[in-house]
C-alpha cells in the first residue's frame, strides 16, 4: 500500500477545499506506487552535486511535466481496467489521482464504483431517429447535430456547448459534470468537452484538471512564491522538508512558511501568531491616539476621547503654544522617564 500515512502534513484542513473533496467522498491521496524521475538541470556531473541529487527528495514540476505524468496516470489507468481514457480520467479525479488507489477499489467492486463516478456499465445510445428532440430547448434537430453521454439522454450541440460553458465559467466544479437532466447522474467526460466546447472552455477546462492534479495529491504542492507556475513533488525518505524550488524560492515543503530549519514546524506556526495578534495591538494603539503639532512643529499626542494624555509633563521650553506636550530627545532624560509612566499608566500611546 501507500506510504503516504507516513508523512506528516501539517495542512490538512485544505482537503475542505473543492479540489480535495470528490464525491465520492473517497481517497486519502497520493499514488505510492509511481516512479520518482528527478529533473537534471545541471550538466556538472562532479561527486559533489551527485551526493546532492541523491539526498534530495523532492522534484520541481513545469505546466509540462505536470501534464505528462497526469497523461501517463491516464493511460496506465485505461490500459490496466480496459476502460476509455475519459473514463480513467474521471475515475482518478474521484480517487485523488491515485492510481493505486482505483486499482484497489475498481477490482473489489467495480459496481459501486461506477455508480459513484457516473459511468453506467453498458452505454445507452440514443433512438436511430431522423430528427430527435432536444431535452433543453425542446427543438427538433438532425440527429447528427444531436450528442449524448452515456445516459444516452441527447441534446443539440448548440445546448451542450452553453451547458459546457456555463459550467466551465462557474469554477472548478466543472471536472465533476454531469448530465443535463435533472433525473441523471452520468458523468461528462473529458471527451465530450473536447469536442463540443470551444477553445477558449477547452483551455480552462484543462488548467483545472491540472490544478486538481497537484492539489488533491498530499505529495504535491504548488510553490508558494507568488507568481510562481512550478509545483513541487515530496518523495518520503527523509527527514529534511526544506525545497528550494527553480524560482529561487526555499520554502518548508510540511507548512508552506519560508524555510525555518532547523526551528520546527508548530514554534514557526507560533510565531506568526504572536506577530499577528502584536500586529492588531499596534493597529489598536494607532486608532486610539493621533499626534498634534504646536508652532514650532512639536508632535503633541491626544487621545481619541479628545484630551491630552500627557498632562503630567512640565511644558517643553520648544512648545510655545500648546501645553504642555510631550516632547523628548535622547537628552531630556527626564521627559523620557515620564513618558514611560505615562505609557504603563494609559496603555495607549504611540511613540514615533
Amino acid at each position: 500500500m501507500d506510504s503516504e500515512d507516513d508523512m506528516h502534513d501539517a495542512n490538512d484542513s485544505a482537503d475542505d477545499d473543492f479540489y480535495s473533496g470528490g464525491e465520492a467522498g473517497l481517497a486519502a491521496s497520493d499514488d505510492g506506487d509511481a516512479d520518482y524521475d528527478f529533473a537534471d538541470h545541471d550538466s556538472d556531473d562532479s561527486p559533489e552535486l551527485l551526493s546532492h541529487r541523491q539526498q534530495q527528495n523532492y522534484c520541481i514540476l513545469s505546466e509540462a511535466g505536470i501534464k505528462q505524468r497526469q497523461e501517463d496516470d491516464i493511460n496506465r489507468v485505461s490500459t490496466v481496467l480496459s476502460i476509455s481514457k475519459s473514463e480513467a480520467c474521471a475515475l482518478l479525479r474521484s480517487y485523488n489521482w491515485s492510481v493505486s488507489k482505483v486499482h484497489d477499489e475498481w477490482f473489489v467492486d467495480e459496481e459501486r464504483v461506477r455508480k459513484v463516478v457516473g459511468f453506467p456499465e453498458k452505454r445507452i445510445e440514443m433512438p436511430n431517429d431522423r430528427e430527435l428532440a432536444c431535452g433543453i430547448c425542446f427543438e427538433n434537430c438532425p440527429h447528427a447535430s444531436m450528442s449524448a453521454a452515456a445516459c444516452g439522454h441527447p441534446f443539440c450541440s448548440v445546448c451542450w456547448r452553453g451547458y459546457i460553458s456555463t459550467a466551465i465559467n462557474d469554477g472548478p466544479g466543472c471536472l465533476m459534470l454531469r448530465c443535463p437532466d435533472p433525473s441523471c447522474v452520468a458523468a461528462v467526460g473529458q471527451d465530450m468537452i473536447n469536442s463540443l466546447a470551444n477553445e477558449e472552455d477547452k483551455e480552462k477546462y484543462g488548467r483545472y484538471l491540472r490544478r486538481s492534479y497537484i492539489e488533491d495529491n498530499r505529495k504535491t504542492k504548488w510553490c508558494p512564491a507568488p507568481g510562481c507556475e512550478y509545483a513541487v513533488e515530496f518523495v518520503v525518505g527523509s527527514g529534511s522538508y526544506d525545497v528550494n524550488c527553480n524560482c529561487s524560492y526555499g520554502f518548508c515543503w510540511n507548512c508552506t512558511e519560508e524555510a525555518h530549519r532547523p526551528v520546527d514546524c508548530a514554534t514557526v506556526s507560533k510565531w506568526i501568531l504572536k506577530n499577528s495578534a502584536e500586529s492588531e495591538n499596534m493597529n489598536w494603539y494607532c486608532r486610539m491616539t493621533y499626534f498634534a503639532y504646536s508652532q514650532s512643529g512639536t508632535r503633541i499626542l491626544f487621545s481619541t476621547l479628545g484630551m491630552l494624555i500627557n498632562d503630567s509633563l512640565p511644558p517643553h521650553p520648544s512648545c510655545t503654544t500648546i501645553s504642555p506636550c510631550i516632547h523628548f530627545d535622547h537628552f531630556n532624560i527626564v521627559h523620557v522617564q515620564s513618558l514611560m509612566i505615562i505609557i504603563m499608566r494609559w496603555g495607549v500611546l504611540r511613540i514615533l
